[in-house]
């Protein structure tokens, strides 16, 4: 039940804040998103590192709602808010990781997340990483609206 919950929250707060005129290019963002995670998160499954419970619905040893629901919804909407300062960037990474590292503590407390040979800050290094990785894809697609000087 509480992917499906992360699922819907998801969706309202990215109806909520997307510019639906750059969802054709933003939206790939979103699609890269949600492969690293698949990825992550399938290696982390056979390595034993943690663990999904109660999903409804699995998709490579990841939950189809999770996968489906932050990681693509937030990569739209961090390539919708890619700044052009190059500190403003980092500190984007920063501030992101910090929410998504929220909402995978919350999961770990309702015990949808099960850490087996895991720590939080495995998942926050993690999370820097990926955002850092997302924002050179970003980067080199010209995914951010003012990269195409439409804003």
């Amino acid at each position: 039940m509480q992917w499906l919950m992360t699922f819907i929250a998801s969706w309202l707060i990215f109806i909520l804040l997307i510019d639906f005129k750059q969802i054709k290019y933003t939206i790939w963002a979103g699609v890269m998103a949600s492969i690293c995670q698949l990825i992550i998160d399938n290696m982390a499954f056979h390595l034993e590192l943690y663990d999904f419970r109660h999903d409804i619905l699995k998709i490579f040893n990841s939950s189809f709602f999770f996968t489906f629901g932050a990681p693509f919804t937030i990569g739209i909407l961090y390539a919708q808010t890619y700044p052009e300062n190059r500190i403003l960037r980092l500190i984007n990474v920063f501030v992101s990781t910090a929410l998504f590292f929220g909402l995978e503590y919350a999961l770990k407390l309702s015990g949808a997340l099960k850490y087996v040979h895991w720590h939080y800050f495995y998942s926050i290094t993690i999370d820097v990483l990926a955002l850092m990785s997302l924002g050179n894809l970003i980067t080199i697609f010209r995914l951010a609206p003012w990269m195409r000087n439409e804003r």
